[in-house]
């Protein structure tokens, strides 16, 4: 499912903790690992300069990927250097040309008060990739030493959340995490956000349960140890609630929507949960599927 990965490295020491939970990611053949140098226009208007590779630079990606050698045998690593104005666009177009199935992306701590939140390039990525995206997060621990950052999910399948609506999206996505090697648990969840009256909800509830139940009965066929959770309230925030009660290594949730050219846009809740959740979060990319295609799911 997820053979060919790509990250970006930066060479921060979040982006070596990313690395290591990349080199233990389920089903990673080919590790397309690249660095983007960011092009600065001169100010006096003489056109843009590239910037330098440094030495430092070089031995760093090259320890790197060498690391990651190391960690699997079989595991195939690319490095990449490009320069580029547009980072988050270096990154995309390096997806497209490597023809990889999995961009990885880090979100960097602003504060302990604050949380892990995204910066500008993983945002960019997140809103315009057409490919899966997997946003790392990792807890972050602050002593005299300065702050350090800690692997939420050393197997990041282990324990997945999926959240479903039912749609032709969810089953895709539901779909994806059936066929994918390395999962444990997958957990189930629908939240019931609709109904005027406690009767309405409680009436809503319960046809909910029955259709989530035949969703984890086919999972169970197949083998997949799996539970079904259905709530109330909204979406975006039940969701990351959720994932921290179940201690989850990761959130399954499919997008959907397209916007003009290059742009695909996020569903609110999909988009709430990629920012605000303290997990790491799979953005599973599903075009909307042909009438042939929906009885295979």
């Amino acid at each position: 499912m997820f053979s060919k990965v790509l990250f970006a490295t930066d060479f921060s020491e979040y982006a070596k903790k990313t690395l290591d939970c990349i080199a233990g990611f389920p089903g990673a053949r080919d590790i397309i690992m690249l660095h983007v140098l960011e092009e600065a226009r001169s100010p006096r208007g003489g056109g843009e300069i590239g910037e330098v590779f440094s030495p430092e630079e070089r031995n760093l990606l090259r320890d790197e990927k060498r690391r990651l050698e190391a960690f699997a045998k079989n595991l195939r690593v690319t490095t990449v250097v490009k320069t580029s104005s547009d980072i988050a666009g270096a990154i995309l177009d390096t997806a497209d040309e490597k023809d990889v199935s999995l961009i990885v992306v880090g979100a960097r701590g602003k504060s302990l008060m604050d949380g892990i939140l995204l910066g500008s390039v993983s945002m960019a990525i997140l809103r315009r990739s057409r490919i899966n995206v997997l946003i790392m997060r990792h807890k972050i621990s602050e002593s005299l030493t300065g702050k350090t950052y800690e692997m939420i999910c050393p197997m990041i399948l282990s324990r997945v959340l999926c959240p479903i609506d039912f749609s032709e999206y969810s089953d895709r996505a539901i779909d994806l995490v059936s066929r994918t090697k390395g999962v444990g648990e997958v957990i189930l969840l629908n939240i019931v956000s609709r109904g005027e009256t406690e009767a309405e909800i409680e009436d809503a509830v319960e046809k909910v349960k029955v259709q989530i139940e035949a969703v984890r009965e086919t999972l169970a066929v197949k083998g997949i140890r799996v539970r079904a959770i259905v709530r109330t309230g909204n979406p975006g925030s039940e969701i990351s609630g959720i994932a921290d009660e179940e201690d989850v290594s990761v959130i399954w949730i499919s997008s959907h929507g397209k916007g003009w050219f290059r742009e695909l846009l996020l569903g609110s809740t999909a988009y709430t949960v990629a920012m605000n959740a303290k997990r790491p979060v799979i953005i599973i990319r599903t075009s909307k599927l042909k009438r042939n295609e929906r009885g295979n799911i």
